[in-house]
């Protein structure tokens, strides 16, 4: 991430907090070149990129029959080996949050991949991402032959649905998801779809909706929708031209459908809150673990209740209806140690002395905190240099060892296990196979774990294998048709399971060569931990969130099948690589720049004339190196033209942790004073600039800012001039781990301090010193109410010193803009923000509008400038509500009462004011 400025960056009044987004690595890159793709991967990858480059050949031919389309460009599809090192891409500016897998990104046409540990995952999410290259062009041909504007595209359900409809099989989440959407009633129907625009639940029933299609009108259907896409405005008469049916007659078909799929589980199936207690309430929990002290039972858990994912605590009341109320153990993602829990990995285990072992990112990869319950202290951090995400710790029965998985800078998944005695490092597995959720036997011997290495008739199913370590075999525990994961030992010895077989993951128990079933739940168990040899604490999904609770395990027999299935041999798989013809096919990696963007903008004014000017950047395939060129004309007659063009010229370097920012700029044109008067003067100046930003960690950095600038300024016309050659020092420290609102913080403190030195070397016209401090912090009253207050001081002294200024919508409110103004400033203001408004929705009789998080504020803020002597403190209160439009923009509307004469009076009527922007 980097900020800058083209000039005067030291005296700037407005600034940027926000996050660092880190690069950590400095990648090798590599360049395969395959038929159709250009593959950009690091060395370490090369083997998975070579698989991964297969899986894409693989599929574009698969696609090409599909769409009935070839794309006559090369495709560029860039892999990262996890998902840790996926977050550093500069490929696109903003942060990228655990749930995503990858994404393609429209401006230069790039796939970006990260490989999550999975094979059959990876080729999935390859495929995915090529739907949309291959939807992209063929709806632009489809438009550009019928002569139509090619920015219209199908709404995004049909996109993302399409995606995961012709990349991959319908898998146990995704039937968990829409299953649970139907049984508990927030299934959305056809005609609200948009409702749920660019969730997860919209991804699932776009694609089952296409599915419906497929079987209900043919699967050459979908083609038609995108084939007739220039046919209507609206995409429901390209469905009902396409299926020459009502496309309210579609959507309850659909509907139905789905009923009549799911209503009759509940048969033989039991949802988890009519079987079970449910235990939390109001957050998302993950990875139970059961701890006793003092007589007292608790259940050890990964939460989110208030945005952030942090440790907790609960204890097990069993002489209580009532919910008891959570601990926080490890407040989560608001420093540098405990940056993010990974809560949907299993990334939580305790041994039977209260030590707690749990996985946080912290810096470049994931590293494991041993952390004492009984004492309430982090004992020490386990962290790999060569190991980058690590999940599913788990304890030896002395406590002595930990088992985990981790992924290596290959990109293979293994087992290892680390001896805390003497801090010894032991590698258990070392290949391509997923290899997660890793146990000791209970007779010390060896280790239980689950991987997709199953060949033969089940290849790629997550089986159960056992790791001897007598003689270092590997050996199956199971091999069925299904998926397994979270083993576990009871209390009295005996190996129980989740496991897929029959749709979803319900709890096994692995009883000799049998498999028995011991609960039926209609929705997934995700991980599970026991109170005693009968009770459990279940990680279930349910509602569309994930709880805990308490239940029995089955007592009588349940459902039985044969832990082994099929007898393998010592058979292996391995997928298949592009073949390389040549060492000419795989190439270092060089900077090939290419338009990122252009816009330009022409305006006519009656009185100054017509002026104009262009901005485009250029950047490289990753976006680590970018240039910016400014071309802009401000003559008000013709004689002026020459001597009145602005341009700039910046290069941005992403590539390292440090980043930086150079360039020259030239400027001439009428600037407004607000040093003087309300008037305007001529000035021209021209010279450069180097800034840099050092990101200490995601949440504070050191930023720096040089510039040199050669200044003539009419002071009166023409007759006196004042010439300079300034030079510009800064430096500042930010630091920003806020938790976001609809429409702006709701929870931590942002704050930054400068100090800064303007010189003008040549005639010492101007000499001044500058120093700026701004503290914001945001309390949260509950989930989603808070109390924003912000305090902030601006000096500027010595000669000619530049003068700061308030008033408008983000300081001094009702205040006119430029009105407060002076050397020095202060402001203050407090804000209480609330929920007005969760929908508001106007139902016209062709299509409706919808409102959503119409947010309250009540708010005052204070404040005053001068330049040598304070003159008067200003204020203001009032009221006002903001709207989060699209998720684009915020827009805000305040009426208040204006404050004057030191806080002794108000100014008579209101004042009213609208404006866009997030909250302070």
């Amino acid at each position: 991430m980097i900020l800058f400025t083209l000039v005067f960056s030291i005296n700037a009044q407005f600034y940027f907090f926000g996050r660092n987004k880190i690069q950590y690595n400095d990648f090798n890159w590599k360049v395969i070149k395959t038929e159709h793709f250009d593959i950009y991967h690091y060395e370490e990858f090369s083997e998975l990129a070579e698989i991964g480059a297969k899986f894409a050949e693989d599929a574009y031919e698969d696609l090409k029959i599909k769409f009935n389309h070839v794309p006559v460009i090369r495709i560029p599809l860039i892999f990262y080996n996890t998902h840790l090192h996926f977050q550093q891409t500069n490929t696109t500016p903003g942060f990228i949050p655990e749930g995503v897998g990858g994404f393609f990104e429209f401006m230069k046409g790039r796939v970006v991949i990260p490989f999550l540990g999975s094979i059959p995952g990876f080729k999935n999410v390859i495929k995915h991402e090529l739907v949309h290259v291959f939807m992209t062009n063929k709806i632009y041909n489809v438009l550009s032959d019928h002569r139509v504007a090619t920015n219209k595209f199908p709404p995004l359900w049909f996109i993302e649905g399409l995606a995961e409809y012709w990349s991959s099989d319908w898998d146990t989440q995704s039937e968990m998801v829409i299953r649970d959407a139907v049984l508990n009633g927030y299934f959305v129907s056809y005609n609200d779809l948009d409702k749920i625009n660019g969730t997860y639940l919209m991804y699932k029933e776009g694609e089952v909706f296409l599915q419906f299609i497929a079987k209900e009108y043919g699967e050459d259907k979908i083609l038609k929708l995108m084939e007739n896409l220039w046919k209507f405005p609206r995409f429901n008469e390209i469905i009902e031209f396409t299926l020459n049916e009502d496309v309210e007659i579609v959507g309850k078909k659909w509907e139905f459908e789905l009923k009549k799929k799911y209503y009759p589980l509940y048969e033989t199936k039991v949802p988890h809150l009519i079987k079970s207690k449910k235990l939390t309430q109001n957050s998302f929990t993950f990875s139970p673990n059961v701890f006793s002290q003092d007589n007292k039972t608790y259940i050890i858990y990964i939460g989110n209740y208030d945005g952030y994912t942090s440790l907790y605590k609960i204890r097990i009341n069993n002489d209580s209806k009532e919910l008891e109320d959570p601990e926080l153990l490890i407040k989560g993602e608001i420093d540098s140690r405990f940056e993010s829990f990974h809560a949907m990995d299993n990334s939580l285990d305790v041994s039977k002395n209260g030590i707690a072992a749990f996985v946080t990112k912290s810096g470049k990869n994931d590293v494991i905190h041993i952390y004492s319950l009984i004492d309430d202290k982090i004992k020490s951090k386990l962290e790999f240099d060569k190991l980058i995400t690590i999940n599913s710790p788990s304890f030896s029965e002395d406590g002595n060892k930990i088992t985990f998985s981790a992924i290596d800078e290959k990109g293979y998944p293994d087992i290892y296990v680390y001896e805390l005695t003497n801090n010894a490092l032991e590698r258990i597995t070392n290949d391509i196979y997923e290899d997660i959720d890793p146990i000791f036997k209970n007779d010390g011997k060896g280790i239980v774990f689950c991987s997709d290495r199953t060949a033969g008739k089940f290849k790629g199913k997550m089986n159960l294998f056992e790791f001897n370590s007598t003689d270092n075999t590997i050996n199956y525990l199971t091999y069925i048709d299904a998926n397994i994961s979270t083993p576990h030992y009871s209390p009295s010895g005996e190996l129980y399971l989740t496991s897929d077989y029959n749709d979803i993951y319900n709890i096994w128990k692995l009883d000799g060569e049998k498999l028995v079933k011991k609960t039926n739940f209609v929705t997934s168990v995700y991980d599970f931990g026991f109170i005693d040899s009968t009770r459990i604490i279940t990680a279930a999904f349910e509602a569309f969130t994930f709880h805990l609770y308490e239940t029995d395990l089955d007592e009588g027999k349940g459902e039985e099948i044969n832990s082994i299935q099929y007898v393998s041999t010592n058979e292996r798989w391995y997928p298949a690589k592009i073949k390389l013809e040549s060492q000419n096919e795989r190439i270092n990696y060089k900077n090939d720049y290419s338009l990122d963007y252009a816009v330009s903008q022409i305006i006519t004014d009656p009185i100054y004339g017509t002026r104009g000017g262009a901005l485009f950047t250029l950047s490289d395939m990753l976006g680590n190196d970018k240039y910016l060129f400014y071309l802009y004309n401000t003559a008000e007659v013709q004689s002026d033209i020459l001597k009145s063009f602005n341009l700039s010229l910046s290069k941005i370097n992403l590539k390292g942790r440090t980043n930086y920012a150079f360039g020259v700029f030239n400027y001439s044109g009428r600037r407004y004073d607000i040093r003087e008067s309300d008037s305007y003067y001529y000035e021209k100046v021209y010279g450069g600039f180097f800034d840099l930003i050092f990101p200490i960690s995601v949440f504070s950095r050191v930023e720096m800012s040089n510039s040199i600038a050669n200044s003539d300024k009419d002071l009166i016309g023409d007759i006196i001039t004042r010439k300079s050659l300034l030079i510009s020092n800064a430096i500042s420290y930010v630091h920003d781990n806020t938790l976001w609102g609809p429409t702006g913080p709701m929870d931590g403190n942002r704050y930054k301090v400068l100090l800064g030195y303007t010189s003008d070397v040549r005639y010492s016209n101007v000499n001044f010193y500058s120093f700026i401090a701004d503290y914001r912090h945001y309390l949260r009253l509950d989930t989603r109410t808070s109390l924003a207050i912000r305090g902030s001081v601006y000096i500027n002294h010595g000669k000619e010193a530049r003068r700061y200024f308030a008033g408008g919508s983000w300081d001094l409110r009702g205040w006119p803009r430029f009105k407060i103004r002076g050397e020095k400033l202060w402001l203050s203001s407090m804000e209480y923000r609330f929920p007005l408004i969760d929908q508001f929705v106007i139902k016209f009789p062709f299509i409706g509008v919808g409102f959503f998080n119409i947010r309250g504020a009540l708010f005052m803020d204070a404040g005053g400038a001068w330049d040598n002597e304070y003159k008067e403190t200003l204020g203001s209160v009032g009221a006002g509500f903001r709207l989060n439009f699209l998720n684009s923009i915020v827009f805000r509307y305040d009426v208040g009462k204006k404050i004057e004469n030191n806080f002794n009076s108000f100014q008579p009527g209101l004042f009213y004011q609208f404006f866009f922007g997030v909250d302070f």
